[in-house]
């Protein structure tokens, strides 16, 4: 298939033409998934030539695409289009694993609490897949599917079966260099936790008081409830289909487009009747040719869209890795240009496809803008967000009554080879909302 090149549309025309071809793509191109779903529903209302491909048929009580999974009505409970079963079901579909153990873990989604908890042991679950489903699995098969399920699913902590095992799947996804103490503390002091007797807690494990609220603070911002990404004050995440899906699987990243976008085709019905003897006289051959014409395009640029949009997927999240799999601290520099520049394409077309787009990944949804970033200056090989969680650190682990300066952070930051002005230490910090050392010091 030939790629629609915007460089040479545009080089060509210095009269800034485009044809019908580029105007319909650079159109495509800057949709999401959602917004894409809406047009190709009008197209389908709107061109009698165009039909949808059915059997990516996704709906609760039948067949879900690609796992097989047949539950009857009365089984099934009747979910919308945005909650914890669906968003689930769609990236099943999507995992690297043997056919029968997607349709167990679909299986599994069922038995799910309000929470994204497992209510049932793996005996339970062992009979209710033979007696529901007529499957037949050993309880060490189910706990090792749902292990290896735990890694690659979104939210993270899905699958669990306490709070406690969600907290520490979560702090493993993250990669929390402290992950080991924080299993500790969830282990044997969650009521020294509620009760914040931090110094009983740092002597029963042998470490600093510091270490240990460090600890509490990192386990306090994580998920109690996995499912409630559903119910996020932020609706333009909570709604948002994400794009790709990126698993880490062998150590390394998969990504994986979102094929949750109807397919279409154009209709044989039709076609049949612009050949000699169809039957049909010319004015309305001229109607069945152009809409025929444009569903083909439609088709074309759909397919062309989905190429490209993989195309730079695969190289962001080659490029940002560490950030995806460990954190802000590990967020590259990082501009449109760079991608625009190594995939061959234009910068405004880059800017289009991560525009109001999201990926889902080990560490949650993420805005896909997010993984571009400025560097701290035109020396530094460290980006400003990677900058600002080490102030961010810094000041988290200072002497309380005696806060960093500003002057004092530049230093420290010097010695492991940042160098960056006091002023943009300061600027740094109002973004982050952390007051003046005076300010910290007073309180």
């Amino acid at each position: 298939m030939v790629k629609i090149n915007l460089n040479q549309k545009l080089t060509q025309k210095p009269k800034g033409y485009l044809s019908l071809e580029s105007k319909f793509f650079i159109k495509l191109i800057k949709l999401n998934i959602n917004e894409i779903n809406e047009l190709l529903e009008k197209e389908l209302n709107e061109n009698p030539c165009l039909e949808e491909i059915t059997d990516r048929e996704v709906a609760y009580g039948k067949k879900i695409d690609q796992v097989d999974h047949d539950i009857d009505n009365e089984k099934t409970m009747k979910y919308d289009e945005d909650n914890i079963a669906s968003y689930l079901f769609k990236q099943i579909k999507h995992l690297n694993i043997k056919k029968k153990d997607r349709k167990i873990l679909a299986c599994l989604v069922y038995l799910l609490n309000e929470k994204g908890f497992l209510i049932y042991t793996n005996d339970e679950i062992k009979k209710i897949l033979f007696e529901q489903e007529g499957i037949t699995v050993s309880e060490t098969n189910i706990e090792e599917l749902i292990i290896q399920s735990q890694s690659l699913l979104d939210p993270p902590g899905i699958l669990a079966r306490t709070i406690t095992e969600s907290l520490k799947i979560q702090l493993k996804l993250s990669n929390n260099k402290y992950s080991s103490l924080c299993y500790e503390i969830l282990d044997r002091h969650t009521h020294n936790i509620a009760a914040k007797n931090f110094k009983e807690i740092a002597n029963s494990l042998n470490s600093s008081i510091a270490r240990i609220k460090k600890c509490i603070k990192e386990i306090s911002e994580l998920n109690i409830n996995p499912a409630n990404i559903f119910y996020s004050s932020d609706s333009a995440i909570r709604n948002s289909e994400p794009e790709a899906y990126v698993y880490y699987q062998n150590n390394s990243l998969i990504v994986q487009s979102n094929k949750y976008i109807k397919k279409l085709k154009v209709s044989k019905y039709y076609k049949k009747m612009l050949k000699p003897g169809g039957g049909v006289d010319n004015e309305v051959k001229q109607y069945l040719k152009e809409k025929i014409e444009s569903g083909s395009l439609l088709i074309k640029t759909i397919e062309e869209r989905e190429s490209m949009y993989q195309d730079v997927f695969n190289l962001l999240v080659k490029i940002q890795k560490d950030f995806i799999l460990k954190g802000e601290r590990y967020l590259k520099p990082l501009k449109l240009s760079d991608i625009a520049s190594q995939l061959d394409i234009h910068e405004s077309t880059v800017s289009r496809i991560t525009s109001n787009k999201y990926i889902s990944t080990p560490r949650g949804l993420i805005n896909m803008k997010t993984l571009f970033d400025n560097r701290a200056n035109a020396e530094s090989n460290e980006s400003s967000t990677a900058v600002q969680d080490i102030i961010k650190d810094m000041i988290n682990n200072e002497v309380k009554n005696s806060p960093l300066t500003d002057e004092e952070i530049r230093t420290s930051l010097e010695k492991i080879g940042v160098n960056i002005a006091r002023r943009t230490i300061a600027k740094y910090r109002n973004i982050l909302k952390i007051p003046s050392s005076n300010k910290r010091a007073s309180k």
